[in-house]
């Protein structure tokens, strides 16, 4: 009994002192893990022996996070994946931009106006600036549609009337240029008036045959090709204004003329159709009468619509 009491006594003597709780001091051998001193945690420290993997530390963790987007990448195969994401969602989206764009517009015909070539463009301006030596007038057509331009000169084209818009306004800053009349914003006013005019020309020439019921095969497209070529001929009515001396009323005149008979001869095709497929398209004496006028409505506009155009741009 007294030999228990005794134990008892050592096991709760308080003279012993406890050890502080914390974590355990590392021994020497401990060289892979270091202990932080705020926290108490162990973080991890690269081990250049590969002992093995060790719990990384919040800044491990964020270094870490830091790396992944890069080791992704520098991997081949998800490399390779995500190229090919991409073009499918640059596919898809194409598809769609299409799908779209083909509900108003139809691009496959828009092609067409643009199929040409340089003998094509070189011809043709000859044939708008001399028109008057052409005697074969008639488009050819495939089965299902017309021949495209690079194969007939007859045929509309919207590239020489795109690039010569374009050229009208280059040329209309050079001559302003000359006269010390030259703004950056005159070029701005200058291309939005002609285009507000051009929507104009083409809205009369629908409503004109709205009005006259009159069915021909020009297209829309048609009718901005044809009403556009005057451009070529406002270009060099302004050329002519600061190359010579009083040449641009002559110059306007000549182009003018030409640009009238090129109109006449190529849109009596598709206007005025020969006496042979007149009965096809129900043309007689008052109907033969009312696409003349429309005829000579569309060329006479021309004239008009040219000096109004380069007036202002045209050397005194």
């Amino acid at each position: 009994m007294r030999k228990a009491r005794r134990n008892a006594d050592q096991v709760v003597d308080s003279s012993i002192p406890y050890p502080p709780y914390s974590y355990p001091t590392p021994g020497p051998n401990h060289k892979d893990q270091a202990y932080d001193k705020n926290a108490g945690v162990p973080t991890t420290v690269f081990n250049p022996a590969g002992a093995g993997l060790y719990t990384p530390s919040l800044a491990g963790n964020e270094q870490m996070s830091f790396n992944i987007p890069s080791q992704i990448f520098q991997n081949p195969a998800m490399a390779n994946m995500a190229l090919q994401y991409g073009q499918s969602v640059m596919g898809q989206g194409k598809i769609a931009i299409d799908r779209e764009l083909n509900k108003y517009l139809n691009t496959s015909r828009v092609k067409y106006y643009f199929s040409v070539d340089t003998t094509y463009v070189v011809k043709k301006l000859g044939l708008l600036l001399f028109p008057f030596t052409h005697s074969d007038w008639s488009v050819k057509y495939n089965p299902e549609e017309p021949v495209q331009p690079r194969y007939e000169l007859n045929a509309p084209d919207l590239y020489i009337p795109a690039m010569a818009f374009v050229t009208y306004i280059l040329t209309g800053g050079v001559s302003l240029g000359l006269q010390n009349r030259f703004a950056p914003e005159v070029l701005g006013i200058q291309a939005s008036t002609a285009l507000v005019w051009a929507f104009i020309e083409v809205l009369a020439i629908w409503m004109t045959l709205y009005v006259m019921n009159i069915e021909t095969n020009l297209k829309t497209f048609d009718i901005m090709a044809y009403s556009s070529y005057k451009y070529v001929g406002m270009i060099v009515a302004i050329l002519a204004s600061f190359l010579i001396p009083y040449a641009y009323h002559p110059a306007l005149i000549y182009v003018s003329a030409s640009v009238m008979f090129f109109l006449i001869r190529s849109l009596k095709v598709q206007v005025l159709p020969e006496s042979s497929s007149q009965s096809s398209y129900g043309i007689h004496g008052c109907g033969s009468k009312k696409r003349t006028y429309l005829l000579l409505f569309i060329a006479g506009l021309q004239p008009l619509l040219m000096w109004w155009l380069t007036r202002h741009l045209a050397q005194p």
